[in-house]
């Protein structure tokens, strides 16, 4: 089941809102796509007594610190034209609702030539699916967007705030 466009906006909206309260600024020198491998990146949130671990999907490259900077949970690279997997979420036990948006870092506005998706939504683990539909960089990028990542129990949680929301930056990798 998928969230609505409803819910999105509202993940969105979310988003920018505490995006707005954070004084950190993201690290702005680019990496190599060596950086870390993915295994090396994980979130773990505690949520309703259940407890998230979010990480890059198997194969994909992610930025070290301080590249990624502080101002997110991990930054990783799309490559445009892949749509991945990228992430992957599981809490072992519940099936989990995903929504994401990908903003730009400058100002905080959708970035359109990004599509992201959740398979299975409800699922666990899911996997999120991000295509850029744009040129890529000649050399690996640095972390020019943000994927505002929702996780929840139920198809509103993310809507009505009671989701869990996570922060990944997200560099552009050259096309290959």
């Amino acid at each position: 089941m998928r969230l609505s466009l409803l819910s999105v906006s509202a993940a969105l909206a979310l988003g920018v809102a505490l995006s707005a309260c954070s004084n950190s600024s993201p690290g702005s020198s680019a990496g190599s796509l060596a950086d870390m491998p993915a295994a090396g990146a994980q979130v773990t949130l505690m949520h309703n007594g259940h407890k998230f671990l979010i990480r890059p999907a198997a194969g994909v490259k992610i930025l070290a610190s301080p590249t990624c900077g502080s101002k997110w949970s991990f930054c990783f690279y799309v490559y445009p034209g892949d749509s991945g997997p990228y992430v992957t979420t599981s809490d072992g036990t519940s099936p989990l609702y995903n929504v994401a948006s990908i903003v730009k870092v400058k100002n905080n506005k959708a970035d359109r030539k990004f599509k992201t998706y959740f398979y299975p939504d409800p699922g666990d683990p899911t996997s999120q699916y991000i295509t850029y539909k744009g040129k890529g960089p000649k050399s690996p990028g640095t972390v020019k967007f943000t994927d505002i990542y929702c996780i929840g129990f139920t198809a509103s949680d993310c809507a009505n705030g009671s989701g869990s929301i996570l922060y990944l930056g997200i560099a552009l990798a050259p096309k290959t």
